[in-house]
């Protein structure tokens, strides 16, 4: 990771460039952001914002970063009773639990990642695609006679909240109780006014995780995670609540509300595309290798922060022991030195080296999950209303997509349908 032999490093500190990812300058135009930053003399860059941190933008950076975890720490450290953070994945830094086991590093790590594993191994995954489908289709109920639809609050939100909870063992009917603060959380301005009203609901969420982890506390095991904890001893012990609500800050946050961006992008742009949307409508087996190219290109999970533990060099830029770096996969995934036509969509790229889940050991746990989620939705939107029409004027796209590039509402119209069932939900 250290420059070319006889290579000065850069000190990209003396020459900051203006930049700000929860911006709206960046959510606007961060696909211009990069490619400037990636064609200057310094493609790692830095900036003052939120403390300050360097911003990589080139793949192969990114990926040596990410693949460097000693170098490059994700831990985070929490003190719940003042409130005091440091580190982590987040810049900037918010007063949440530590997050198991994306804010930790090896070899405490591989304790944390692999306690959980087999619940997030793709065939763990497929066999939840049934459960996704039948509630994607009752969530379709709720509105297919209606020919009105807000993708948002009636498809791709309450979905994969439905299905992270049914995965962690919470109550189902409660759905809006955990999605809505999960949306919220990612777009909103960690420095707003409004911030810390929205920080409170977040936590009631995990104060309403550990009112369920007592209760299978009292019940024999059952198939859920939240009933795993209670039971499965980790390292020959019990989990304590903190490393509990670790799990569910991992698992809620990184399950619900990527899948909903990914998800929502990709119907915008079906609907800008119709020849595009046909052609996933006249061959449904295209959706899978498609899947992986929409996650390249929107990036739903836009970036993490490391935190650099020595002084290295990467890309012929000197960082030094305590900077922080904000990983953007979403400039990796637009780099024409990887990509041909980076900034264009082909839904049968094939191979494609994506980072949109991430890389190294620190890589999304749930990315199968959310991949059986995604199609589920896609296939019912394009089976029971194919010629939706978004209103494009009246929907919001994130005030901040600095960590999730998603969408605060998604109207639009359709030929109204026949319900399948009459079943409703909570």
């Amino acid at each position: 990771m250290n420059a070319d032999a006889g290579a000065a490093p850069i000190g990209a500190k003396a020459n900051p460039i203006d930049f700000d990812h929860e911006s709206a300058e960046y959510a606007a135009r961060w696909t211009d952001q990069y490619r400037t930053i990636r064609e200057s003399g310094c493609p790692i860059a830095w900036s003052g914002a939120h403390g300050g941190y360097f911003v990589p933008s080139r793949y192969n950076d990114i990926v040596a970063i990410a693949q460097d975890s000693q170098t490059f720490s994700s831990a985070k450290t929490f003190d719940a009773a003042t409130g005091a953070v440091s580190g982590g994945v987040l810049i900037p830094a918010i007063p949440f639990p530590t997050a198991y086991p994306i804010e930790t590093d090896r070899p405490v790590w591989d304790a944390y990642r692999s306690f959980i594993n087999r619940r997030f191994a793709p065939k763990a995954a497929e066999a939840r695609r049934d459960f996704a489908r039948h509630h994607a289709s009752r969530l379709l109920d709720q509105v297919i006679e209606t020919g009105e639809i807000d993708f948002i609050a009636d498809l791709t939100g309450p979905l994969p909240a439905i299905v992270t909870m049914d995965l962690m063992g919470l109550p189902l009917a409660d759905w809006r109780d955990f999605a809505e603060p999960l949306h919220e959380i990612v777009y909103t301005p960690k420095e707003s006014a409004e911030f810390p009203d929205v920080a409170a609901r977040f936590q009631q969420m995990f104060d309403r995780c550990l009112v369920e982890l007592r209760r299978y506390r009292e019940l024999p095991p059952e198939d859920n995670l939240l009933s795993v904890f209670a039971h499965e001893p980790f390292e020959g012990r019990p989990l304590t609540d903190d490393e509990v609500l670790g799990y569910c800050n991992n698992i809620l946050a990184g399950g619900v509300d990527t899948t909903t961006a990914l998800t929502t992008n990709v119907l915008v742009y079906l609907w800008r595309n119709p020849d595009e949307r046909q052609r996933l409508i006249g061959d449904p087996a295209l959706l899978p290798t498609a899947r992986e190219e929409f996650v390249r290109f929107f990036a739903p999970q836009h970036a993490v922060a490391r935190n650099c533990t020595r002084d290295v060099e990467v890309g012929g830029v000197l960082i030094a022991a305590g900077d922080r770096i904000y990983m953007p996969w979403g400039a990796g995934n637009r780099d024409p030195e990887v990509f041909e036509q980076p900034d264009f969509i082909d839904m049968a790229r094939f191979p494609n080296r994506h980072i949109g889940f991430g890389a190294g050991a620190h890589r999304c746990i749930g990315s199968f999950v959310a991949r059986v989620m995604f199609e589920e939705m896609v296939k019912q939107v394009l089976s029971r209303m194919p010629n939706y029409r978004i209103d494009i004027d009246r929907a919001q796209r994130y005030r901040s997509i600095g960590t999730i590039n998603g969408w605060m509402n998604m109207p639009a119209t359709f030929a109204p349908g026949t319900r399948l069932s009459h079943d409703t939900l909570g």
